[in-house]
């Protein structure tokens, strides 16, 4: 009796836009969503329902792109007086940040370093950095 083969899992065809063209044209950031809601960890699921609506801009000497959430703003003076709740808070918003970039790079074609900050929902302060590096993203997905 012959065993069944197993099918590998296919990974999904990333985006191959530049950062440019992700921001400027309409239904990336739906198309973005759809594919962390499928393909994506519990984790990216869980803190790309957050996001808003990105922009992006190239820096000289990376690009960026800046997302719009509904994070609760953070309180920066009370974390430097010694507020722990607050930098718990803080904490927490940069590991999502990560999981933001992980979805961001499984879903994007990433060519140079590119930077995720992810903004609270005043749009004032950001909550999370993180960065995307096509040289470790076998190994680890995205860098600080």
């Amino acid at each position: 009796m012959q065993k069944p083969e197993k099918t590998a899992r296919r990974e999904p065809k990333k985006v191959t836009l530049s950062l440019a063209e992700i921001v400027d044209n309409p239904g990336t950031f739906e198309r973005f969503k759809e594919f962390v809601a499928k393909h994506g960890s519990d984790e990216q699921r869980k803190a790309v329902r957050h996001l808003k609506g990105w922009r992006g801009y190239e820096r000289k000497a990376y690009p960026v792109l800046e997302a719009s959430s509904d994070y609760a703003t953070v309180n920066y003076e009370a974390i430097d007086g010694g507020d722990e709740a607050e930098s718990d808070k803080m904490m927490g918003l940069e590991a999502q940040s990560q999981h933001m970039a992980e979805a961001f790079d499984a879903w994007w074609e990433v060519d140079e370093v590119s930077v995720l900050q992810v903004y609270d929902r005043s749009g004032e302060n950001a909550v999370g950095t993180a960065c995307i590096r096509p040289d470790s993203v076998e190994s680890e997905g995205s860098c600080i």
